[in-house]
């Protein structure tokens, strides 16, 4: 199900939130009586803070989970995390920022006892992170940490002169880019109803000009939706107008959101690659998966749950971390059968992610 969130009912939810923040009441939903609509189904939810997991782009990174269970202003077509459930454009205070600072400095601390040395704190929330309109303020209290900071966002909110001020503060940002044509972006990224591919361009666009840290972009190629010459070439026109430090192209690895959603043939990844090194400097395939090695935690389940929320994982990746702290598969399989935890295969590789409550 999914639910398109009233701007009125914003400000109800995040006192609803802040309520329940350290409840021990178990999963529930919140309904407004004017609208008859649930808000949220996990009133419980608290800020989660993952990894750190390597990643092509930013090293070793320590994730910020700051959102809702898949609160999101898109709901792509390839999403890891599924559908999404919780649709809105409306911005809204949904992190406290003093509390991801001292949580993030809590398990660097943590990191630094074992031996380990993030080299990116990125916010890679289960959502669009951007709709936090404390991410800004939340990126100006880490940063004395001493470690550089990245945003993944989809840029459907950076037509907001706020959204692109916030981004300001982080040291790295990755703007989606995954079509320039409107039938295919609507097709590919199923915005919400109210956003305009023009005015998000244009956003990007400004954006990118005034923009003074490492800026990427990133293009999930989908066969037979945004993989043709055509789509490359108006693609690569706005790109490489931004000047990224790198484009990345990106392949559909972990499971998506419709089954349906294929990588392109090597034919045609070849051709856009090639359409894409014609006209910008730097441009890097995402054609496989980094290894996740996990770190020791002291609460390893919970560790690793986190890291679910946003990541799925295989299935021998989740038994080197089960192995590494002398834990059986059977937690894995309990957690499944209380829907914690979910299995789903893809191109004949068993992950398994965080089963949200529809």
């Amino acid at each position: 199900m999914q639910l398109n969130i009233y701007p009125a009912l914003i400000d109800k939810y995040i006192f609803l939130r802040k309520r329940f923040l350290n409840s021990a009441t178990p999963a529930q939903a919140i309904t407004d009586r004017s609208h008859g609509q649930v808000l949220i189904q996990e009133v419980t939810y608290k800020m989660d803070v993952f990894g750190p997991v390597q990643s092509r782009r930013f090293d070793l990174s320590l994730g910020i989970n700051h959102l809702p269970p898949k609160t999101c202003t898109y709901s792509c077509v390839y999403c890891q995390l599924g559908r999404t459930s919780i649709m809105t454009t409306n911005r809204a205070a949904f992190s406290e920022p003093q509390e991801i600072f001292q949580v993030i400095n809590n398990r660097l601390k943590e990191l630094a006892r074992e031996g380990v040395h993030p080299d990116t704190i990125t916010f890679v929330s289960n959502g669009e992170p951007t709709l936090d309109k404390s991410l800004g303020e939340a990126i100006r209290l880490i940063k004395p940490l001493g470690i550089q900071t990245a945003v993944i966002t989809n840029a459907s909110l950076l037509w907001h002169s706020d959204t692109r001020t916030q981004l300001m503060e982080a040291d790295i940002v990755s703007v989606k880019v995954d079509s320039v044509m409107e039938d295919t972006w609507h097709k590919v990224d199923r915005p919400h109803g109210t956003l305009r591919l023009d005015e998000i361009l244009n956003g990007i666009h400004r954006f990118a000009q005034t923009y003074r840290g490492k800026l990427f972009t990133e293009t999930m190629l989908i066969s037979g939706l945004n993989d043709t010459d055509a789509e490359a070439k108006a693609a690569v026109v706005f790109i490489g107008d931004l000047h990224p430090h790198t484009a990345y192209l990106a392949l559909p690895m972990r499971p998506p959101a419709e089954e349906w959603v294929h990588p392109p043939t090597e034919e045609r990844l070849m051709a856009v690659f090639q359409i894409f090194k014609e006209h910008i400097p730097k441009v890097e395939l995402l054609m496989d998966l980094p290894k996740t090695e996990l770190p020791a935690n002291d609460k390893p389940i919970q560790s690793l749950i986190n890291t679910l929320n946003v990541h799925p994982l295989g299935k021998n990746e989740i038994e080197t971390y089960l192995n590494s702290q002398n834990l059986d598969w059977k937690i894995i399989e309990s957690l499944i059968k209380k829907k914690i935890l979910k299995s789903i295969s893809t191109q004949g590789t068993e992950f398994f992610v965080r089963n949200y409550k529809k």
